[in-house]
């Protein structure tokens, strides 16, 4: 049955008993579902889910190169540098940054025989983030490094990369 409602009634729209609304159940489902959406993303930026991820360096010594003839206990220097080649006829320790952020070396110690040798870099020793051209850096110890006990081949030396942020990267080697 449908009825019209004349002017004089205020309006001329048709009503129909064959036009229903959406079920309640339905609605309260999509409210549900709404809400959830809205609380996951609104929850996810509160939290740090979605937002930007953070640059950090990821840096590791990976190996180390240490013939006993360019340790000395006397006469020597504790100044180090760093290239992007494998020095020659010197020291070395390989520093690999896998990381999104570069990091800056600013000093290396070696633990030998009881005693800490502290080395410190001559010039800034970048190591560059991940897939750039210096994300591996040589730390090229200096070619008569003074350390306190004279080195022995086979003997094991452990130590630290110290870097700006201060963190401090541990490795183990062999003198050769």
């Amino acid at each position: 049955m449908v009825r019209k409602l004349s002017s004089k009634e205020g309006s001329s729209h048709l009503f129909s008993k064959s036009q229903r609304a959406i079920s309640p159940i339905i609605a309260t489902v999509l409210i549900i579902a709404v809400t959830l959406i809205a609380a996951v993303a609104i929850g996810g930026f509160v939290f740090g889910i979605f937002g930007s991820a953070s640059q950090t360096a990821q840096v590791a010594v990976t190996s180390v190169t240490l013939p006993t003839s360019n340790f000395v206990t006397s006469g020597g220097t504790s100044a180090f540098t760093c290239a992007t080649t494998i020095p020659s006829g010197q020291p070395y320790l390989v520093v690999t940054n896998t990381g999104t952020a570069a990091a800056t070396v600013t000093g290396v110690t070696m633990t030998w025989a009881g005693a800490n040798n502290a080395f410190t870099p001559s010039v800034a020793c970048q190591v560059g983030a991940a897939g750039s051209a210096t994300a591996t850096t040589y730390i090229d110890l200096p070619a008569s490094s003074t350390i306190t006990s004279a080195a022995t081949t086979g003997q094991t030396v452990q130590g630290q990369v110290t870097l700006s942020n201060g963190a401090e990267v541990l490795y183990t080697g062999t003198f050769q």
